[in-house]
């Protein structure tokens, strides 16, 4: 009660101090803000009426108006600057007020502010004195520019009124700043307002909430209390059974632990096990219970006591592994581990035991260990050497085999000693490349190093793989490493062997083909005497027999480096229709002796410049070709080129040579792609060969990247036991060259050309007319002359007839007369192999000769020069006249430079044929001291390589060396591949192999020897 009566004593008095002391000045603060802002609200009424009397200026038209409204503008402002004084500084303003609009009388108010500490100053209150300041200086120079502008005259009048508003216009400009500034006055004052409002409420409030919690105090404390007495006897109880239910909990997860658990007194005797302990051993809670724990080994039984009371009665806690038995006598192994239970008093009460099963983990920790121990023998017995090594490349561990390699006996010495020494001295790196391994994509780093230790008489080459793993959360890089000493010596004699086998097979082809240039250009030579016909007999034998010899060379050599892995392959842009073009050049010879129709078809689909190695891909097409035409006799040989996929900008082309030849036995065409060997051993005696050509063809192809097959017999034979024929195929990959998908300049070149083709060989009449229609032909076929003159009769408007020179009446006399009695002005080309005479046909009228194997570009450029005379500097050989102009011209002069006798003479008489005068140097030395007296005596060189004094290249360096720029050509039997590169770059122009044949000669002198002197 007393307190009760004390708090309503103290809740008066609270509240009558506050009103005197707070409550009061509350009250004074918000009058005074009131003031304040009937202050602004007449600054903003006098603002604005100054506002419309700067308007009015525009509207006055008497000078006593004038007058009035600057007085009244002057008055106003004067006003505006006490008003910001009193808002500034506090005051009294005594404010005149009309009742209303339409009365005379007024209401004085005075407004009376005292500066507040409360709310302070306003900053903008002082920023509108210069503002008002410039309305009135505005307002006297409108004034006086109006007063001029009412005493002017008419033509004065509107400048003055110009002048009057632009006033007017700073004067807006003025307003605007002052409105802008005056309206962030009002905002401050009436924050200020409802700032000072919300204060008073928020105190009165307290006041009050004070006033009311003062007769609700005692009624609190009392229920307070008794509250508290009530939540501690609930605390008490719920403390209890928040116990008891955590005993519940602590028991429940002890007796459902998978370890078993064991409470024991401080006497050793049992007084609590857990479900897990009775199902491990086999004993019931009663058995166990009130007994002592024992633990079972093979020794025998050792009672708990003997085994850990030393221990734990100090406090210690133990722990052990026990190989222990259960209640039927099984064996298992125990993780044991007992600690002591102190109580409050911080002495023993209880034992706890708790006893896990590690049976199972034991097993596989042995079996780790029997794994990590065979591991290590493994690493230890490996034929190759394991380090691990630190990033200071220091060794963490290494392996027996690598102490081996390293001259050590022991692990341990290994370590020590490499661990002392610079790393990088020890293992010098001689190569070093890397690659990300396929499976895990790490990072191999493949290192071949010198391997040094000099205390142990050590120096040995080893290849050796670096990649980075994790040991111990650190990244160490495990090294291993082979000794290759032995291996590199193997390496060093079979490089040396085959640098020998090189020079035997460089000298054996020079030594043969220096005697054979002789014996092929004596009989060249011969050839173009006169002979009688067994002469000439003879001589063509000697000449096959020859060519043969060479190609068995060339297949050696070829066949040598393919074994020795040292064919590269190239890869440049050409033209394939050149090429075939080229190839039909070279077997034509050999066709045309046999009268074998050979052919060839480049598909349209076929792109006109491809990369690849021209000279690997027409080496195997000769070859195959050249087996094509040995091996037939009667009928045909056709080669064809497709395409058989293209993707991008990489084409496969197919390539198929056709024969009617004596075709391969079934059981021989496995073997027919063998080195020496042949599809049946008498072939070798009646055609001749070494067997090399296929084999060579094959392993040409598989390095370029394709695949080679034959089929025999050939479909295209039906019937045909005796020559049943075969087609050899093969694949490239190539790449289209950039820019090489131009358009086929022959396509539709000769569009609304009419032709009739007489033909009677059905492949051969096929692809002609194919051939043909490309071009944008319109081609008429005719089987024999009958049809022919059909086709004259009823075509005449036919312009060309192509003939092939194997029809019987082509041949006769009158074949060319009957046609051009038919019709007179068209045209003849006549198709014949190129050995056939041509003097017995020149008087028989034909227009053109294209001779066969009719190539792509010869046919076409044929038929352009006769639709086209002198547009094409580059036509088809034709008929020369008999009567051609052989004048001679001055001769030109050759030094040749050989030192063998014989091909001296041969070349003499060659060049000396080919209307050349010949100066002969023996060696080097003489043809540099030739050109050193007089360095115009030649116009071209003819230079030997291997020759005594000094050989061609040294020769040829020395004559450049003097700034003697005369082409030099290199005459030798080197042949090897990167012989003539060799000459290139000694500083010759150009090379030709021995044995040296005359129309190559011809063609390579006709190439350089009316070129200019070559400068650098």
């Amino acid at each position: 009660m007393g307190l009760f009566i004390l708090t309503v004593f103290v809740i008066i008095f609270i509240e009558n101090y506050f009103d005197q002391n707070y409550t009061l000045r509350y009250h004074q603060t918000i009058r005074n803000q009131e003031q304040k802002q009937k202050l602004e609200f007449v600054l903003k009424e006098q603002l604005l009426n100054i506002q419309l009397l700067f308007n009015s200026y525009s509207s006055v038209r008497h000078p006593q108006q004038l007058a009035n409204t600057h007085v009244e503008i002057r008055e106003k402002i004067n006003n505006c600057i006490n008003l910001l004084n009193i808002l500034d500084q506090g005051g009294r303003f005594q404010y005149r007020n009309r009742v209303n609009l339409t009365s005379a009388d007024e209401i004085i108010e005075i407004i009376s502010y005292e500066r507040d500490q409360y709310t302070g100053t306003i900053p903008e209150v002082r920023e509108l004195y210069a503002p008002i300041q410039d309305l009135q200086s505005l307002s006297a120079r409108i004034a006086a520019t109006m007063r001029g502008y009412l005493e002017a005259d008419a033509a004065q009048a509107p400048a003055i009124l110009e002048t009057a508003n632009f006033y007017l216009k700073q004067a807006e400009s003025v307003f605007d700043r002052i409105y802008e500034t005056e309206r962030k006055i009002a905002y401050d004052i009436q924050s200020n307002v409802v700032s000072v409002n919300n204060t008073s409420i928020n105190v009165l409030n307290r006041y009050n909430r004070l006033k009311y919690f003062g007769l609700i105090l005692f009624s609190i404390v009392t229920g307070l209390v008794t509250y508290l007495i009530i939540v501690q006897i609930s605390r008490i109880i719920l403390v209890r059974k928040k116990a008891e239910a955590n005993n519940a909990k602590l028991l429940m997860a002890v007796e459902q632990s998978p370890v078993a658990i064991m409470i024991t007194n401080t006497r050793g005797i049992t007084e609590y096990v857990n479900h897990s302990f009775v199902n491990k051993t086999g004993y019931t809670k009663k058995e166990i219970i009130g007994s002592r724990p024992y633990f079972f080994s093979n020794n025998g039984i050792y009672d708990f006591s003997e085994i850990v009371m030393a221990t734990i009665q100090v406090g210690n806690k133990w722990s052990g592994e026990i190989e222990t038995k259960d209640k039927a006598g099984k064996t298992y192994w125990e993780k044991v581990q007992i600690s002591p239970v102190l109580n409050d008093e911080n002495t023993i009460s209880n034992f706890i035991i708790i006893r896990e099963d590690i049976t199972e983990k034991r097993l596989l920790t042995q079996s780790l260990n029997e794994s990590i121990e065979n591991l290590k023998n493994i690493t230890d017995n490996l034929p190759v050497g394991v380090m691990l090594v630190d990033a200071n490349h220091k060794i963490i561990e290494v392996n027996h085999t690598a102490s081996k390699i390293m001259g050590f006996n022991s692990v341990e010495e290994t370590i020590n000693f490499v661990n002392s020494r610079d790393y990088h001295q020890l293992f010098e790196v001689m190569h070093q490349n890397s690659y990300n391994d396929f499976n895990s994509g790490v990072e191999v780093i493949a290192l071949e190093e010198r391997l040094t230790i000099k205390e142990n008489n050590i120096s040995r080459i080893i290849l050796k793989n670096i990649i980075p793993i994790k040991n111990n959360n650190q990244t160490v890089k495990l090294e291993a490493f082979m000794d290759i000493t032995a291996q590199k010596e193997i390496q060093q004699r079979e490089a040396e062997a085959n640098k020998a086998k090189s020079e035997f097979l460089a000298n054996m082809s020079h030594e043969i083909r220096t005697p054979m240039n002789g014996i092929v250009g004596a009989a060249e030579l011969l050839v173009r005497t006169r002979l009688t016909q067994e002469q000439y007999n003879i001589l063509s034998v000697i000449s096959r027999s020859c060519d043969n010899l060479i190609t068995i060379v060339n297949d050696i050599l070829d066949f040598s480096k393919i074994e020795a892995r040292k064919m590269t392959i190239e890869t440049n842009p050409f033209d394939i229709r050149k090429s075939i073009d080229y190839l039909m050049d070279q077997i034509s010879f050999k066709s045309n002796e046999k009268r074998l129709n050979v052919m060839a078809s480049v598909e349209d689909n076929v792109p006109v410049i491809v990369k690849g190695d021209e000279g690997r891909l027409l080496q195997v097409l000769m070859n195959l070709l050249g087996n094509a035409v040995k091996f037939t006799d009667i009928g045909e040989v056709v080669l064809r080129v497709d395409t058989e996929s293209l993707k991008g900008k990489e084409v496969i082309l197919h390539f198929s040579i056709e024969d009617t030849g004596i075709g391969i036995p079934p059981g021989k065409i496995e073997k027919i792609f063998e080195s020496f060997t042949q599809a049946d051993g008498s072939t070798t005696r009646q055609y001749g060969g070494t067997g090399l050509g296929t084999s060579i063809s094959k392993m040409l192809v598989e390095l370029m990247g394709g695949k080679i097959w034959v089929e025999s017999p050939n479909p295209a034979v039906k019937d045909n036991e005796e020559f049943p024929g075969s087609v050899f195929h093969f694949t490239l990959p190539f790449l289209i060259e950039k820019g090489g998908k131009q358009e086929d300049i022959y396509r539709n070149r000769f569009a609304g050309l009419s032709v009739a083709l007489l033909d009677n060989h059905p492949l051969g009449q096929l692809l002609l007319k194919k051939m043909l229609q490309t071009w944008g032909v319109e081609v008429h076929v005719a089987d024999n002359h009958k049809i022919l003159i059909e086709l004259l009769k009823d075509n005449p408007d036919l312009d060309l007839i192509i003939a092939d020179s194997h029809i019987e009446e082509v041949n006769k006399s009158d074949f060319v007369s009957g046609l051009r009695a038919l019709h007179p002005d068209i045209r003849l080309i006549l198709l014949m192999p190129e050995n056939h005479s041509i003097s017995a046909i020149t008087h028989r009228g034909f227009n053109r000769i294209v001779y066969k194997p009719v190539k792509h570009s010869s046919l076409f450029s044929t038929i352009y020069d006769l639709f086209n005379p002198g547009k094409n500097g580059e036509l088809s050989p034709a008929i020369a006249d008999a009567d051609e102009d052989d004048a001679e011209e001055e001769r030109k002069k050759v030094l040749l430079v050989e030192d063998n006798l014989i091909n001296q003479k041969i070349a003499e008489k060659m060049l000396s044929r080919l209307k050349y005068d010949v100066i002969i140097a023996r060696n080097g030395q003489e043809a540099v001291d030739i050109l050193e007296k007089d360095a115009t005596s030649a116009d071209l060189i003819l230079m030997d390589i291997q020759m005594p004094v000094m050989n061609g290249l040294d020769a040829t360096r020395a004559i450049r060396a003097r700034n003697i720029f005369i082409p030099i050509i290199a005459m030798t039997a080197n042949v090897l591949k990167g012989d003539r590169e060799i000459c290139i770059e000694a500083g010759m122009n150009d090379y030709i192999g021995k044995p040296v044949k005359i129309d190559l000669l011809e063609k390579m002198l006709n190439q350089w020897i009316n070129k200019p002197l070559l400068k650098k």
